[in-house]
């Protein structure tokens, strides 16, 4: 194959990635617009109907992931450490697989021994009714109920203490 080919190929290849795990590092809106969500319905991995409303006084991370998701794989470890420090406090984080069946994503769970609350829905059907696109997504909403911050791509330390910390504060 001719150099120029293979990296047109390349270029593709590349962008059909990025397109199929979209994520954006930009800082959220530090004024975010609080507003009542829907109150979806998700199956945990035992096949059980769970609802967002069930969560209400707590405040939550719902997290939107797949496990061939590099940037999704990245951020658990970091998400699991901050709700093992926080779940005591009013913090739940509930990591929502939007594309494996239940049985692939607990594998991916117990391998990776992480112990938040994992849902399922595949195709990603919340997301398509909130209108988002790209992994990871994560919304977060205080003990209320309220949606606080949509936040699109992988979470960092700095982010998570800036933006949920103070929502702990506040419960």
């Amino acid at each position: 194959m001719r150099p120029w080919k293979a990296f047109v190929w390349a270029v593709l290849l590349t962008a059909a990635l990025l397109s199929a795990c979209q994520t954006s590092w930009q800082a959220p809106n530090p004024t975010p617009t609080p507003e009542t969500v829907l109150d979806f319905k998700f199956r945990d991995l035992d096949g059980q109907t769970v609802t967002l409303s069930s969560l209400q006084g707590q405040v939550v991370l719902l997290n939107f992931w797949a496990s061939w998701c590099s940037p999704c794989r990245d951020e658990m470890p970091l998400l699991d450490s901050f709700y093992q420090a926080h779940k005591d406090e009013g913090f739940i984080l509930v990591a929502v697989n939007v594309s494996e069946d239940a049985a692939d994503a607990a594998a991916f769970i117990e391998e990776g021994g992480y112990t938040f609350p994992v849902w399922s829905d595949p195709p990603g059907n919340a997301l398509i009714e909130l209108g988002l696109r790209g992994l990871p997504i994560s919304l977060v909403f205080d003990s209320q109920g309220q949606r606080q911050l949509t936040w699109i791509g992988p979470f960092t330390q700095d982010y998570l203490d800036q933006l949920v910390l103070p929502l702990l504060a506040d419960n």
